[in-house]
């Protein structure tokens, strides 16, 4: 399976693109936040994975904060966000 699914097609201002793209980050973060507090309550030790995509989505989310916000409110953004998913691996059933 090969598919495109079409997540954001639509111009923003800055503040409503910040509250968009903000908001979808910080499901991402969420998601991250309890992985790593399931593998840690599992394991007793920390995902590392999980830990270093959390780290790397608050850094996108910082600079994607600084950089909408220094633009004119009056500016118009493109956003085109897409998802591609593709089967890497299936499970045969036992």
């Amino acid at each position: 399976m090969i598919k495109e699914i079409e997540l954001i097609k639509s111009d923003y201002h800055p503040e409503e693109a910040l509250d968009v793209l903000s908001n979808l980050i910080q499901q991402k973060i969420a998601y991250h936040t309890q992985k790593t507090i399931r593998h840690q309550e599992i394991f007793g030790e920390p995902d590392l994975q999980a830990e270093q995509r959390l780290k790397e989505l608050q850094d996108i989310k910082k600079t994607l904060i600084q950089e909408l916000k220094q633009l004119d409110p009056n500016t118009v953004l493109h956003i085109n966000g897409n998802v591609s998913l593709t089967v890497i691996a299936q499970q045969q059933a036992s």
